[in-house]
């Protein structure tokens, strides 16, 4: 085999990905069914949902979902339209656009919340002990902030 794919780190990278990639297909399954950019949208429903006044600036949306500005501008004017999300200034950065989850955007964010969380009870929290759980939030949250914080 070729040196290059024997490199121990593969695994770890590897495990990572193939993990994410698996459990994330499934979860995606149960909460957005229609896939693509109905993914998307959950994902960003969550995230405003769970950020303090449910709003954030474009540029965060985009850094939490780990995805282009292209993207994240084509997404945020789909639920836009849709009635999930406004669009205004940012009150303090006139440089920044404050995305806030209207009414109706909680209210989905809500109903696929419930969704999404029994699916995670059952590919997350019903495959690993609760003290595996803890370690994995807290390695992935590690991760999750030195790679960010790279960019």
């Amino acid at each position: 085999m070729d040196e290059l794919f024997d490199d121990p780190r593969w695994e770890a990278y590897g495990m990572l990905r193939e993990a994410y990639l698996a459990v994330t297909a499934h979860i995606d399954a149960e909460v957005s069914p229609q896939g693509g950019t109905d993914a998307s949208i959950s994902d960003a429903l969550f995230r405003l949902a769970r950020t303090p006044g449910h709003a954030l600036r474009t540029v965060d949306i985009t850094q939490a979902l780990a995805t282009s500005t292209t993207r994240t501008t084509r997404l945020l004017d789909t639920m836009e339209q849709r009635g999930l999300v406004t669009r205004n200034a940012h009150p303090t950065d006139r440089r920044a656009t404050l995305v806030t989850l209207t009414d109706d955007g909680l209210a989905k964010a809500r109903r696929r919340s419930a969704l999404a969380l029994t699916a995670s009870q059952r590919h997350i929290q019903d495959v690993l002990a609760p003290d595996e759980v803890a370690v994995m939030t807290a390695i992935l949250r590690h991760l999750r902030n030195a790679n960010q914080k790279a960019h």
